[in-house]
């Protein structure tokens, strides 16, 4: 079995998800089954509304009057009847004072409620040691306040019933199980996992006729046999006790009123479901802990799944972003890197000298160069860099990014002409003109014609490639500098998305413990109805019956 100290955290950190105002008596009964797992005694509550005999039955039980007692309202806190060699009251004030008695009278004042039905708000506990058999061996008996009284006193009853290992509901004869009480077997005790109880029908003295008497027992009967109590097979689940007379008889010695009154039986019955249970507290008290784990897991599990589909929407919302952030990515570089095609193609030495060698050639020529350079050559390079520049410049404002950059367009120098020397005619040329109508001389003129055109041309093609050369390594390093401008960047998650992740994971991670915490519930053995226990049943109660008649 998990070991005390985890189970308590894993429920004490489950209890961390749950909303400290609508959970908060979910979140004290956890604190109260954990701090129970660890208690060393075994201990018995009397429940039951105000003036049912709890006091009474307990008095009974020790055969003396301890427990204050009178017709109206009486015990407004929780008082701890221990043993002890000899009676003592302690009263433990909430400053820390300590109130010490050897008899119990101080409870009138520091225990019973007021005549306004309130209690003293500086006690902070009441304890009775007292020197009777039946609390030996670390047996407690709680005396806790009526129910149904005041919303308080409600309060702290059904706290307390987490942190005791027997529950006694009483019963009263003239009004058997009200549906008050029903409510409370169902809601405080049975849902809460508390299932180890047993019912005292108490004043059946006070009935008249015999018929009355059975029809209220079996009336008590017919409405507690649904509830299959955590005990010993073998053992009634239901006693009729008269609890005055029984007292009475007690301290007035009278053994045949005391046995007519039932405490005998219900004594004995105690007994044994002290001797057979106290040994299996640990797993009975585990059981409630089970409980407990159960309702924190469905309000988890309902968290997880509302978290769950805020995390798969913040998450689908997300995707879908980034998705078209990679399409709009896709498209932009398409674009750009059709311009930019375009722009390196129409670099290329080859386009340029086939675009530009001849008409530029000219300008040269006529010493028109720079006006041809800056309203032709110019403009058409802009359209082609503006055009790649107007890509990124959407670009970044898509994807949320600054932009410096720009295409770099440099120009070479002012081409350098190195002119043809005009070649004269020799002497022979010379006379052959003469007789030719000057061909010579033409052909030397066409001749340095065409070898001055030639230097025209060979000018402007040094420097379309000096400019085509630099332009394309410009454009190489621009590309490299702004990939990352048309590339879409995904966004980090927000912190906000985050914290729900983790808060996700965290309560996925807390119900997986507690479910690990409710599989164990199929290792704890419950009481079965086998011959051999209920053999064990019969000596043990009709052994503590022996020993009770010698006491």
């Amino acid at each position: 079995m998990k070991s005390v100290i985890g189970t308590s955290n894993t429920l004490k950190t489950a209890c961390q998800f749950l909303d400290p105002q609508e959970h908060q008596q979910l979140i004290k009964d956890v604190e109260s089954v954990c701090e129970q797992l660890v208690n060393p005694n075994f201990r018995i509550a009397m429940l039951a509304p105000f003036n049912f005999g709890k006091s009474t039955l307990i008095n009974a039980l020790l055969g003396q009057n301890i427990m204050p007692v009178k017709m109206v309202r009486t015990t407004g806190t929780v008082i701890r009847i221990k043993y002890g060699k000899t009676l003592t009251t302690i009263i433990t004030l909430k400053s820390g004072e300590i109130i010490r008695s050897n008899d119990t009278e101080i409870l009138k004042e520091f225990a019973v409620l007021n005549k306004k039905g309130q209690r003293r708000e500086d006690v902070g506990s009441v304890e009775v040691l007292c020197p009777h058999f039946l609390l030996k061996n670390g047996v407690e008996l709680l005396d806790l306040p009526g129910t149904n009284d005041r919303e308080a006193q409600d309060v702290l009853v059904r706290d307390q019933l987490l942190q005791v290992d027997l529950v006694i509901q009483i019963l009263n004869a003239r009004q058997p199980f009200t549906q008050g009480e029903q409510d409370t077997l169902n809601q405080w005790l049975i849902e809460r996992g508390i299932k180890t109880v047993i019912f005292v029908l108490n004043r059946m003295n006070e009935i008249e006729t015999q018929k009355d008497k059975s029809e209220i027992y079996d009336d008590v009967v017919s409405t507690i046999k649904f509830f299959k109590p955590d005990l010993p097979e073998g053992l009634k689940k239901l006693y009729c006790v008269d609890a005055l007379p029984a007292l009475e008889a007690k301290q007035n010695r009278k053994k045949w009123q005391v046995f007519k009154s039932g405490i005998i039986d219900f004594e004995v019955s105690l007994l044994t479901i002290i001797s057979l249970h106290k040994k299996r507290t640990s797993q009975t008290r585990f059981l409630r802990v089970i409980t407990m784990a159960s309702k924190v897991r469905y309000i988890l599990n309902k968290q997880a799944q509302e978290l769950a589909i805020e995390v798969s929407n913040a998450e689908n919302i997300r995707n879908l972003a980034i998705e078209k952030g990679k399409q709009q990515e896709k498209s932009l570089k398409e674009e750009f890197s059709k311009r930019v095609e375009i722009y390196q193609n129409w670099l290329y030495l080859n386009t340029l000298v086939a675009s530009y060698e001849i008409e530029a050639a000219k300008t040269l020529e006529t010493k028109g160069f720079y006006d041809w350079q800056d309203n032709k050559f110019k403009p058409t390079i802009l359209d082609y860099t503006q055009a790649i520049e107007k890509c990124v410049s959407k670009a970044c404002k898509k994807f949320q990014k600054g932009n410096s950059n720009r295409i770099n367009i440099s120009f070479p120098e002012y081409p350098k002409v190195s002119l043809p020397t005009r070649q004269d005619r020799n002497a022979g040329q010379w006379i052959g003109d003469i007789f030719n109508g000057g061909a010579n001389r033409k052909k030397l003129d066409q001749e340095y014609e065409n070898k001055k055109w030639q230097a025209y041309k060979d000018a402007v093609h040094s420097y379309l490639s000096e400019f085509s050369k630099s332009n394309l390594a410009s454009l190489n390093e621009y590309e490299k500098n702004v990939h990352p401008l048309i590339t879409f960047s995904i966004p980090a998650e927000s912190h906000e998305f985050i914290d729900k992740r983790n808060d996700l994971n965290s309560l996925n991670s807390s119900i997986d413990s507690i479910q690990h915490i409710e599989s164990q519930k199929a290792g704890i053995n419950r009481y079965k109805l086998k011959i051999l226990e209920l053999f064990k049943v019969f000596i043990i109660f009709w052994n503590n019956w022996f020993l009770h008649f010698l006491k």
